[in-house]
């Protein structure tokens, strides 16, 4: 970085004190673009684009799950090059690699993924697919923008056996990947012991080697609620799964939640992962994408919808949660929450929003503001407790 000052035409609405790539990233990571928004990026890349520190900016977007996103936005807006050709952002193939690397990579979990559902449609079980493939393929509209993972799919406790014999005719094993990524080793009984007490709302992951240079493994998670254990919020699993909705998944007919169950279960996870020792220690805790995710579920829903959502939290006991979500989404992106939603909650108690390790039974409250940890790779290492949840980490 130079001396020289930074042009201040990207300036944050609700965070303070950010660096010029900490806005930059935040300007960048939409799904879409307007005129007036490519106009002010354009403006501070060419005052500052040869001061940014590009391999700071990298990190931050491959930390918070945007790369792929930030990348085609710099490209298909044509945010690289000045008018006359002079670069204004450096290494143009890293971004194109990044979005076409991520959309092959989609495409052979989608190929994966179906033979899942398709499974699971033939075995008669009652199911409905949440999280990341529903936000991949039915929310962003383009296969390349969003990192997809695992299958995270819902299902009643009683259909486990069921499940487990659909997947494991598909090849899949419960337990973790092998040193050379060849095979699933089964977890320790310590383990497994752990998450069938501490973790009732889940079981651990089923894998299945991908041996791909894009893809390591494919990755099954299933759970039987949507609220952790302790968390306070209660709703009979059978209600969610009743009112869940018929969608088209990787070309394969398929369920998933109805739009505002599937708006309340990415707050309530925003909350827990935000606020769990695992999360925090392998930096999986803040990421822009989740809140972005949030943003875009919240576009979709009709007034009504809004109007259920109110009730349905209430009902469901999350209020927390999802004040909490709505809180720092509304920070991170200030035009994406109506200020009558958060309003609707009532102002967030800062106890709520500088508490973590809740569910661990180990609460302690954050030192450093939302800002400097949304941007602190060394987060992780703040605090004072550790998760003693045996098992995965790098599959969470």
């Amino acid at each position: 970085m130079t001396d020289s000052p930074i042009d201040d035409s990207l300036t944050h609405g609700c965070l303070e004190d950010l660096s010029p790539e900490a806005r930059l990233l935040l300007a960048l990571a939409r799904p879409r673009l307007e005129p007036a928004q490519q106009q002010r990026i354009f403006r501070f890349l060419t005052a500052n684009g040869q001061d940014l520190d590009w391999g700071l900016l990298v990190d931050q977007a491959c930390r918070h799950g945007v790369l792929p996103l930030i990348g085609r936005n710099l490209l298909t807006y044509r945010l690289v090059h000045s008018a006359d050709g002079r670069s204004l952002a450096p290494y143009r193939w890293i971004y194109a690699y990044a979005y076409e690397g991520n959309r092959r990579r989609n495409h052979a979990l989608a190929d994966e993924y179906a033979k899942v559902i398709r499974g699971l449609n033939a075995g008669g079980l009652d199911y409905a697919i949440r999280k990341g493939p529903v936000l991949t393929e039915g929310v962003y509209g383009d296969v390349g923008l969003r990192r997809m993972g695992d299958l995270d799919v819902l299902l009643s406790r009683d259909s486990l056996p069921e499940f487990t014999s659909v997947v494991e005719g598909l090849g899949y094993r419960q337990g973790h990947l092998s040193g050379n990524a060849e095979l699933v080793v089964p977890f320790d009984r310590r383990t497994q012991m752990v998450w069938k007490v501490s973790l009732a709302n889940s079981t651990l992951p089923y894998l299945k080697p991908a041996q791909r240079d894009d893809v390591e493994v494919f990755v099954l998670d299933p759970c039987f609620n949507v609220f952790q254990p302790g968390s306070g919020a209660v709703v009979d699993p059978a209600e969610i799964l009743a009112r869940a909705v018929d969608a088209v998944l990787f070309g394969e007919a398929s369920r998933r939640l109805d739009a505002v169950d599937q708006f309340i279960d990415v707050c309530v996870q925003l909350h827990v992962e935000a606020t769990t020792l695992m999360y925090i220690e392998i930096g999986k805790d803040l990421t822009i994408l989740k809140f972005l995710d949030l943003v875009q579920l919240l576009n979709r829903l009709s007034g009504e919808q809004l109007e259920t959502l109110v009730s349905r939290v209430r009902r469901y006991g999350c209020v927390d949660s999802v004040r909490y979500a709505l809180h720092h989404t509304g920070q991170v992106f200030p035009d994406g929450v109506p200020p009558e939603l958060t309003a609707e909650f009532g102002p967030a108690d800062p106890d709520l929003l500088e508490t973590y390790g809740v569910l661990d039974g180990r609460p302690d409250r954050w030192e450093q503001g939302f800002a400097d940890r949304l941007f602190n790779p060394r987060r992780s290492r703040t605090p004072k407790a550790r998760s003693t949840v045996p098992g995965p980490r790098a599959v969470v």
